[in-house]
């Protein structure tokens, strides 16, 4: 009986059933300890049966949901006849995150040396993180295309982050997400949670611009729900963190018929 997210397709046809949620993200709906996934299925199975199917993979991009393996896979879950295309009902779509952190990410929108910065802003290259994000956002909105093309009205849920805390914790070795590329482009310590905070405003800012392109967007606010205590390290909620943000969709949720 399955009685929580499937993230093993091999388990719905031992079973026998078919997703009604197709899940797509980052370690967001992967982390293997706690993740937003979860939650939501118990949302979603309050009054309704659903079925969440997981795509994507931790360390995903929101670049490889537009081409390249993870694309592939998406279009043919939302075929009607090779995927799951009659059965679905939604489609949680999360990323953007490592689009931005990191080491290899972050450092392309702060200036080579920001010790003279005396506020986040102006850390900041010309033109970012806009550019950054524009290219996510377009990733975004070639997914909910597809979504209208293949199964015309369904809607998808899409949310932005809460303010994560630059404090160098990773997870199992991994981890130099946010801290450590500030330190290495000079970032005063001082200043590393307002530019945080002022990066995660400007990611809402461009998913607003995929629901302006495309009505079938619900737009979920995590914003001002986590305290510091909420995280389990850089860019994980813990457990309670997750369940926290997994009630932002509720309403949404509910106002789709979902929940």
């Amino acid at each position: 009986m399955i009685n929580g997210p499937v993230w093993n397709e091999s388990i719905l046809k031992r079973e026998g059933v078919f997703p009604t949620i197709l899940a797509i993200g980052d370690s967001w709906f992967w982390y293997p300890e706690n993740n937003l996934a979860s939650p939501l299925h118990n949302i979603v199975n309050r009054r309704h049966t659903h079925v969440i199917l997981v795509r994507g993979h931790n360390g995903a991009e929101a670049l490889e949901y537009q081409s390249g393996p993870i694309r592939a896979q998406i279009e043919k879950d939302l075929d009607r006849d090779k995927g799951y295309g009659r059965t679905l009902k939604a489609v949680f779509l999360s990323g953007g995150g490592n689009d931005l952190a990191g080491s290899d990410d972050l450092p392309q929108t702060l200036l080579d040396n920001c010790s003279a910065a005396t506020a986040a802003a102006a850390c900041l290259r010309a033109g970012q993180p806009e550019q950054l994000f524009r290219r996510v956002r377009d990733s975004l909105l070639s997914v909910v295309a597809l979504v209208e093309k293949k199964i015309p009205g369904t809607p998808v849920f899409i949310h932005g982050y809460d303010y994560a805390c630059p404090n160098g914790e990773g997870f199992l070795g991994l981890g130099q997400w946010l801290q450590f590329p500030m330190d290495q482009c000079k970032v005063k310590r001082t200043l590393q949670q307002d530019l945080v905070n002022v990066l995660i405003d400007r990611f809402r800012v461009a998913l607003e611009e995929v629901q302006a392109q495309a009505p079938s967007v619900r737009l979920v606010d995590g914003r001002k729900t986590l305290s510091s205590a909420d995280w389990a390290n850089e860019l994980h909620p813990t457990v309670p963190g997750f369940n926290r943000l997994a009630k932002c969709w509720q309403a949404p949720l509910e106002a789709a018929g979902i929940a």
